[in-house]
């Protein structure tokens, strides 16, 4: 009886071993799992994403450079006042001739920080040479017009991806390696405009 009564305690104590060792084998295996999501979480949170600059323009700047610059693009004017169109912000239109493509996008209004002045933002991608060279050649250009529709000034950019993407709460947006470059506008424009990491153009 004895014996029989020792079997019994020795079984249940050989099953409640098993029961309690099974949770801390699935433990072990899922926590690090858990911990490694949440350090990249944080990492990821924390990585800048955004750099905010504002273009500021004194009146030293303001000279017979800028008025070169307004001459130089008046020609142009008619051409990109076409693209003025509140219903078509951030619509990429493509114009495809014989020999070239243009892809034009209306990005909308910014408004100078000084309160007075504001501008329309068109950029502009032109492929010329298709069909004719080994290797077309493309013009990466973002134009400014006043409100009035009556002045242009135009800034060529060295590469398409370059160019600016959108505009939003009245700043311009810029991608550069996957960082975001945000600038807005105080004092008009000048005769180049830079960008930071894009540069001058």
């Amino acid at each position: 009886m004895n014996k029989f009564i020792a079997i019994i305690v020795s079984i249940l104590i050989l099953s409640c071993n098993s029961k309690n060792n099974k949770p801390k084998i699935e433990i072990v295996k899922e926590t690090p799992k858990t911990e490694i999501k949440s350090t990249e979480n944080i990492i990821a949170e924390k990585a800048p994403a955004i750099i905010y600059d504002t273009l500021v323009f004194n009146e030293n700047m303001k000279g017979e450079l800028l008025n070169e610059k307004f001459k130089s693009a008046e020609i142009k004017l008619n051409f990109y006042k076409k693209f003025i169109n509140p219903k078509k912000i951030n619509i990429l239109k493509t114009i495809t001739e014989k020999h070239t493509k243009t892809e034009i996008k209306y990005l909308g209004i910014i408004n100078d920080l000084n309160k007075e002045d504001s501008y329309h933002v068109i950029t502009n991608f032109h492929v010329f040479g298709i069909g004719q060279m080994l290797s077309p050649r493309g013009r990466s250009e973002v134009a400014f017009i006043n409100q009035k529709n009556n002045q242009i000034i135009i800034y060529d950019l060295a590469m398409p991806y370059d160019l600016p993407k959108y505009i939003e709460k009245n700043i311009l947006y810029f991608d550069n390696e996957e960082t975001k470059i945000g600038i807005s506008i105080f004092g008009g424009l000048a005769p180049e405009l830079c960008i930071p990491k894009i540069g001058c153009n």
